[in-house]
């Protein structure tokens, strides 16, 4: 904001948001909007990437929706972030006493989408 030269109440006309929702949440009172569109707003008026915005207020961008549905790219983003392999074929994966082991399901993401039905009024945000 400081870069930019706005003041709370500038931002948050650009960004269509409340000014006493988004004070709370610099305070660190309320968390960040979860609507992804708001979140793009912020990140318009402060000409920052949405995307970097996005991923810092805990979401997934909507750009990266191809994690939710390829379970191999979301191990590699997994292993890259982590630094933890996933194993290629989890079929070749052995128990100590030599049977094989179960298959192991594809990874998922820790978070479950939200469901469009509970998302906060857009006024709130």
């Amino acid at each position: 904001m400081r870069g930019r030269g706005l003041t709370l109440r500038g931002l948050c006309r650009e960004a269509g948001l409340d000014p006493s929702f988004f004070s709370k949440v610099l305070a660190g009172k309320r968390n960040p909007p979860s609507d992804e569109a708001a979140l793009r707003r912020i990140a318009l008026a402060l000409e920052i990437d949405a995307v970097e915005l996005i991923v810092s207020a805990g979401r997934l961008p909507s750009e990266w929706r191809a994690l939710w549905d390829d379970p191999k790219l979301f191990g590699e983003v997994h292993a890259r972030a982590t630094g933890i392999p996933v194993p290629a074929d989890s079929s070749r994966i052995v128990k100590k006493d030599g049977a094989p082991a179960q298959k192991a399901a594809p990874p998922r993401p820790a978070f479950p989408r939200q469901p469009q039905a509970g998302r906060l009024p857009e006024e709130l945000l």
